[in-house]
C-alpha cells in the first residue's frame, strides 16, 4: 500500500478550483497538473510540499523514471 498520495490524487481529493485558489494559479493550470500535461515549477512544488505531505517524488514521479534515457 502506498503511504503518500500523488499530486494527481491530491488534486482529485481537494479539487481543481481549490488548488487554483490556494496556489494562485489558473484552474487550467491546476487541470494541466491533474492530467500531467504540465508540472508545477520548483517554487510551486516547494509551496505544495510545505502545505501538504506530498514529496518531490509524489509531485514529479519516481526519480528512477527517465534515468535510462539520460544514461546513454
Amino acid at each position: 500500500m502506498k503511504d503518500k498520495p500523488t499530486l494527481v490524487e491530491y488534486i482529485e481529493i481537494v479539487g481543481e478550483k481549490e488548488i487554483a485558489i490556494k496556489y494562485d494559479v489558473s484552474i487550467h493550470t491546476a487541470r494541466s497538473w491533474k492530467y500531467r500535461n504540465r508540472q508545477p515549477s520548483i517554487e510551486q512544488a516547494k509551496k505544495i510540499m510545505r502545505d501538504t505531505n506530498l514529496t518531490w517524488e509524489s509531485i514529479y514521479g519516481p526519480i528512477e523514471e527517465g534515468v535510462a534515457a539520460w544514461a546513454m
